[in-house]
């Protein structure tokens, strides 16, 4: 993916800006109450070639299309623009693919005439009609014909929470503009890419709202220091960000599939992803509004500060798109009905375009379904990949797609949860053979340094032990195939994290004897961090390293290291000592790789409910040569250092959540044996959506971190928003699938003495047990909030001290 602003967007979004920068704040938004709108902004907005920005030129606009007006709609969002420019841009492109030729179109596509769509329709009246109260034509379907009425407009608004411009609209005297199944769906797509629009406006409002909380408590002092200090304060903000962007990117994604016509790489389609953005921004405006009010107290609820602005709106907008009740009914129906097709990861296949063609054609006839392999190449229309793959990107997909089809078999997956070792030597090897190991070495398309590909290899394939050309971007589509497939990948991460570290801090020797081995699959290594006493606080490791003779030779190891996963099948641990007491604890560590086979050493496996198999590790007179040291010695912080930025966000643990989507969706689409299925309980299909949902931002978070790689930015802290989104949500969707599956959904995957059988051959059950540990695992998101507050929000530290950006790695399933 390319998620840097093509021309017409950057320049949407610096119109927007420009238009905005005369009314500073608030201020527009406050002054426009009740009514809700501004026509002086609107006609500035107007002035500027906003409202027609989405428009072909042959209608008159700026034939920029949907995705520049969605960048522009957060623009307006984020101070909350009292403006009907969501409704208006959907309505003007809908006019002009229904009607071309209509008297009033030109003066639509201005903004003279103010447009909008009814969604609500009875007996031939909008009800709560969005920009009813100030729209000039109303367009809707009305007994299955498309109309557009035009008469003046109320200029008063239903009283309503938001202060929203709504109203009730008579449609009685509408023209007809097409009848029958091409008019339904041209209507129907207009109202998906009004939620789109919709859905970037609120992500605009979640990221304004965010602002106003953060700079609140960074300024209000009580008890003498200020509130954005207090862990309470700060961990109460530090998901938002993850939901303010993950908002941001979704409606961008849903823009793009729906003017590109392609499906995003989750497979699903522009319309059904515009269900995904409403819903999802709707959660996250809701949720950043409610923490600005709370966080500003008493003043958050008084009228006149603007936090209640950003409640309020974020309260009533939502409910306009049915995104409380209706939208995550919609979406679930419309994932069951494809979960006969949700057997693999999707490509980008193309589907028509939308009305930017002029044309009244369904946009998403296919559904949500996967679509095999990748079939185009990659590039948007203004030349870059957008939110597609690159074709290297997609060739690579596909083979490591082709590759787990191949050789992971049900047996396979049932051993690993059946024994919690994920860990399979022969597939191991085999991903080895392939050259995958090696692929953490990538052209920087910024800096231009040079990937290598050393060995003698096949093209593309490189020999055993050397090292790849891959990026970032191909590093995540790995790690997702993968995730999603189900496939061992936790030994596969860490030898590539010390694989790397050793090529560039180990001395010649370590190299020589240690790398061919890791990079060629005869061997894993796995990462000793966390000790009884020192989870998420690595530094205050207490395992001990002696010198043995002066210079030393070799080190005496004495300790203990926990939640080493995968110890007993691993041939090396990446081992964190203490070699000196006497300085700041983290300045006194050292780093060495232990060969597991070394006298001294005991493994015992610590039984979790995970279906995953950490250990405790004994290190008891363990003696190990000197040229097992990495790096200099009290250096083992800095190489610690190296080894988390290896990681670069991407290597798995941010896309479980699809695989339990597409296997709950297939169970809710069968129905029991009296013939009823769980799909009928709506709380299985909102359920299911906000599960979809949350899939589709977890895999553009985790995105984002590998293009921020790729382009030579640093993905740290994007890769932690990345997973604490990611595992927090898996919690949720498991929790609330399992709910909603009543008490079979607490059913083992073993049970056979019930009538009833366990919700997707045990899955739901499954995935609830397993989603325990997925917040702990990889660092807590207690520690992920606190490096989100600190680096992502800019919050002082925590009171009492914690340090910003300590390396972390605890938990069990953790490798360390």
């Amino acid at each position: 993916m390319d998620l840097s602003l093509d021309e017409a967007s950057s320049a949407a979004r610096e119109l927007a800006r420009a238009v905005l920068a005369g009314r500073p704040g608030r201020s527009a938004a406050r002054a426009a109450a009740p009514l809700g709108h501004d026509p002086a902004l609107w006609g500035e907005l107007c002035a500027a070639g906003l409202p027609g920005l989405a428009l072909t030129a042959e209608h008159g606009g700026g034939g920029a299309g949907l995705h520049a007006a969605t960048v522009a709609a957060v623009e307006l969002g984020r101070v909350l623009a009292p403006v009907p420019f969501a409704e208006h841009v959907a309505a003007a492109r809908l006019l002009a693919a229904a009607a071309p030729g209509h008297p009033d179109l030109a003066a639509v596509v201005a903004g003279d005439l103010v447009a909008t769509l009814a969604p609500r329709v009875r007996a031939s009246a909008g009800e709560l009609v969005p920009a009813g109260a100030v729209a000039d034509v109303v367009l809707a379907l009305v007994d299955g014909e498309l109309t557009a009425a035009r008469s003046a407009p109320p200029g008063a608004a239903l009283p309503n929470q938001g202060d929203l411009p709504v109203a009730d609209r008579d449609l009685r005297a509408g023209i007809v503009l097409g009848r029958g199944p091409a008019a339904v769906a041209a209507f129907e797509r207009a109202r998906r890419e009004w939620l789109t629009l919709v859905a970037a406006w609120l992500a605009g409002l979640a990221d304004g709202a965010l602002d106003l909380a953060t700079g609140w408590v960074k300024e209000r002092v009580q008890f003498g220091v200020p509130i954005g200090s207090f862990q309470g304060v700060q961990h109460g903000l530090a998901d938002l960000p993850g939901l303010v962007d993950g908002a941001a990117l979704l409606a961008r994604e849903a823009a793009w599939c729906q003017d590109t016509g392609r499906r995003s790489l989750t497979g699903a389609a522009g319309g059904e992803l515009a269900l995904m953005a409403a819903l999802f921004a709707a959660e996250a405006a809701r949720a950043a509004a409610g923490r600005a009010v709370q966080y500003h107290g008493g003043l958050g609820v008084a009228v006149e500060h603007d936090a209640q602005l950003f409640y309020r709106r974020a309260s009533a907008y939502p409910p306009l798109t049915g995104a409380g009740r209706d939208l995550p009914r919609e979406l679930g129906r419309r994932l069951v009905d494809d979960a006969g097709d949700m057997a693999g990861p999707a490509g980008d296949m193309e589907v028509p375009a939308g009305p930017s063609a002029g044309s009244l054609a369904d946009d998403d006839p296919a559904g949500s379904g996967p679509h095999g392999t990748d079939s185009s190449d990659g590039d948007s229309p203004d030349g870059g990949e957008g939110f597609g793959h690159r074709p290297a990107v997609a060739a690579f997909a596909a083979e490591v797609r082709a590759f787990v089809a191949d050789h992971l078999t049900d047996e396979i997956r049932d051993e690993m949860h059946r024994t919690g070792t994920v860990h399979v030597p022969a597939l191991h090897r085999a991903m080895a053979a392939r050259g995958w190991l090696a692929v953490s070495e990538e052209t920087n398309e910024r800096n231009g340094r040079p990937a290598r590909d050393e060995g003698g290899g096949q093209e593309g394939v490189p020999a055993p032990g050397a090292r790849a050309a891959r990026d970032a971007r191909e590093l995540a589509a790995l790690f997702r195939e993968l995730e999603i497939a189900d496939a061992p990948y936790h030994g596969m991460a860490t030898t590539m994290i010390v694989a790397g570290v050793l090529e560039r801090m180990a001395g010649p020797a370590l190299r020589e004897k240690a790398l061919p081995k890791l990079l060629a699959g005869e061997g894993i290594a796995v990462l000793g961090y966390s000790e009884p006493g020192s989870g998420s606080d690595v530094a205050a490791a207490r395992t001990r390293a002696e010198p043995v003779g002066d210079p030393p030779t070799a080190w005496r190891i004495n300790g203990q290291k926990m939640w080493t996963t995968l110890a007993h099948e691993a041939a090396y641990c990446f081992l964190l000592a203490r070699t000196a007491t006497d300085v700041p604890k983290h300045r006194g560590l050292t780093m060495f790789l232990v060969p597991l086979d070394t006298p001294g050493i005991t493994i015992q496996p610590i039984p979790t409910i995970a279906d995953e198999r950490p250990n405790v590790v004994f290190y008891d007179d363990v003696v190990v040569p000197d040229e097992y040291r990495i790096g200099d010695v009290n250096g083992g912080w800095a190489v610690m250092a190296v080894g988390l930025s290896l990681e670069r966000g991407v290597m798995g643990g941010t896309a479980m959540i699809e695989p339990l989507v597409r296997e709950a969706a297939t169970w809710a689409a069968r129905p029991d044996p009296d013939g009823h299925r769980p799909a009928d309980d709506p709380a299985v299909l909102t359920a299911l959506a906000r599960a979809r949902a949350d899939a589709e931002v977890a895999f553009l978070l985790t995105g984002r971190a590998a293009y921020l790689s790729a382009v030579g930015e640093s993905p740290a802290v994007a890769g932690t928003m990345a997973k604490l989104f990611a595992s927090t949500a898996y919690q949720r969707a498991a929790r609330e699938l399992q709910d909603a599956a009543g008490p079979t959904g607490i059913l083992h995957r073993s049970a056979t003495g019930s009538v009833l059988a366990p919700p997707a051959g045990g899955y739901l059950e499954r995935a609830a047990r397993h989603a325990a540990a997925v917040t702990i695992q990889g660092g807590t998101t207690e520690i992920a909030r606190n490096l989100v507050a600190e680096q992502r929000l800019g919050l002082p530290k925590t009171r009492g001290g914690t340090r910003s950006a300590a390396p972390r790695r605890d938990g069990p399933a953790s490798q360390g």
